[in-house]
């Protein structure tokens, strides 16, 4: 992507925390945040971007028949990340933010009030 000088990465992580018996999935979650922070710092400013989304509790196989959620409330927030345009890596995009919005507004959105963590 580096070479090409164009990609998107969107990795899906979990807001879920400080439960015991999901110790595991919670850590390997955090791994990845923290993979998908610490790449973004060095395509900050280029037109590789590598943010995180988290879907939200849906019900899936996963998340169980009681989640609250809808697996097609998360859309557009799960794709968001692969259409921004704005050169800034790093971000949590958290889908329910985007619930019921275009694409197009959901972009709109997410470059505006979305900054990466990063003081470049």
């Amino acid at each position: 992507m580096i070479e090409r000088g164009f990609g998107r990465i969107v990795n899906t992580t979990s807001g879920i925390r400080f439960e015991p018996e999901q110790a595991g999935y919670s850590a390997s979650k955090a791994a990845l945040d923290k993979i998908t922070i610490d790449l973004g710092s060095k395509v900050e400013g280029t037109d590789v971007m590598i943010n995180l989304t988290d879907p939200g509790w849906c019900r899936t196989d996963l998340g169980g028949p009681h989640a609250p959620n809808a697996p097609e409330s998360a859309i557009p927030g799960i794709a968001v990340g692969a259409f921004v345009d704005d050169k800034k890596s790093g971000r949590y995009l958290n889908a329910p933010y985007f619930t019921g919005l275009t694409l197009e507004d959901a972009v709109t959105k997410a470059e505006r009030e979305f900054d990466s963590p990063y003081k470049k």
